[in-house]
């Protein structure tokens, strides 16, 4: 095997390579200024450390692009996770409007609250009047009153104010402290506003400041309406102590089972063929289908009556009455006591109707009422 060697020899001015090989005779030399050996060394020095400075900002390019990637699969998750919680909170504002309604119907009930009880409570056309339906001539004609408007502090008025927050005061406040929080975390505390604008990837994370005040905002509206709710349900459940008797008379049962097909209020008579006041509900139902009382009370009429057909008619006290038109048969007699849930006739077509129905009304004083004020099931 042959073998061949290096040897430098320092000069004035050059260096000298020689190159000895094991086998074969003579050496080959060769002789690099010294200038050019210390520019090899130098370049070769900083090469590497050129080397070394790339490796280590790739390896650091790579690590940050993982992290990117993680950030950015953290953050599509907090969103979707903002999301859910809106969705949540949408539907608790639901239920507690349902709560609410709840609510108002016992105050009112309980004459906690006055309300306009001639004013029908629910109104399923946009024009103002309500389905017709094969009721008789138990109408009434209309009175020559304007529209009541929705009584004040209604959870409508609330739920408009919270469906306009982004105008709201407070929720453009806690916007703006949202974004002032994640400025900081970027080290952006002055110049944030035009920074987050040119950025992509700060515009990215500073539109999670919205999601961030909208959450906030609505859970402090609905914080703050809960707490309303409770101080409220909990003067009632005070109050309710001392009326068992006046509820035990108050008609919150529906008296029969079947579906409401003309609602209390003004709407086109099916016999007159015209607008006329309609001074209760109409609920449709298999004939035969049992009638109950709707609350305590004494029987004051039982019988037949123009208009009405079969009908019986309850004194509740406290100046409530309950009427039962167009019945089938009776079962109730003039002069009976009755608890809520008592079985007083059963769905007829009797008197002036065209189809098998109850036409059940309330009146407080003689004054119509809209039954369904009362109706809890």
């Amino acid at each position: 095997m042959g073998a061949s060697c290096l040897k430098f020899t320092a000069m004035d001015r050059y260096f000298t390579v020689m190159v000895v090989p094991e086998r074969e005779k003579g050496v080959k030399s060769f002789r690099i200024p010294r200038v050019v050996f210390h520019a090899a060394i130098f370049f070769l020095v900083i090469f590497t450390i050129l080397i070394s400075i790339l490796t280590y900002d790739y390896w650091k390019i790579l690590r940050q692009v993982y992290e990117n990637k993680h950030l950015t699969i953290e953050n599509r998750q907090l969103q979707e996770q903002i999301q859910l919680f809106q969705m949540k909170l949408n539907s608790l504002t639901e239920d507690l409007e349902r709560i609410h309604t709840f609510e108002k119907k016992l105050r009112i009930i309980t004459g906690i609250e006055e309300a306009n009880l001639t004013q029908s409570l629910k109104d399923p056309n946009s024009n103002g009047q309500l389905p017709a339906n094969e009721s008789g001539e138990d109408d009434k004609p209309l009175p020559n009153k304007d529209p009541s408007q929705k009584p004040q502090g209604s959870i409508f008025r609330n739920l408009d104010q919270l469906k306009e927050y982004k105008t709201a005061p407070d929720f453009i406040n806690l916007k703006n402290l949202y974004e002032k929080k994640i400025a900081t975390k970027f080290g952006l505390q002055k110049g944030y506003s035009y920074t987050k604008e040119w950025n992509e990837l700060t515009k990215q994370s500073f539109t999670m400041a919205t999601g961030f005040a909208e959450f906030d905002y609505k859970f402090g509206f609905v914080k703050s309406f809960v707490k309303d709710l409770e101080v409220n349900i909990h003067k009632l459940d005070q109050f309710l102590l001392d009326k068992d008797s006046f509820l035990r008379s108050t008609p919150t049962l529906l008296p029969t089972k079947g579906w409401i097909t003309s609602y209390y209020g003004p709407r086109i008579s099916p016999t007159s063929k015209r607008l006329r006041m309609h001074e209760g509900i109409d609920i449709g139902a298999r004939s035969g289908t049992p009638i109950l009382a709707a609350a305590d009370g004494r029987v004051t009429f039982a019988g037949k009556k123009a208009g009405f057909g079969n009908f019986v008619q309850i004194d509740h006290g406290y100046g409530v009455e309950t009427f039962y038109a167009h019945a089938k048969g009776l079962f109730a007699k003039k002069g009976q006591v009755v608890n809520r849930g008592t079985l007083i006739a059963s769905i007829g077509n009797t008197g002036a109707s065209t189809g098998p129905h109850l036409h059940y009304e309330i009146r407080v004083n003689g004054t119509p009422v809209d039954p369904l004020y009362f109706v809890l099931d």
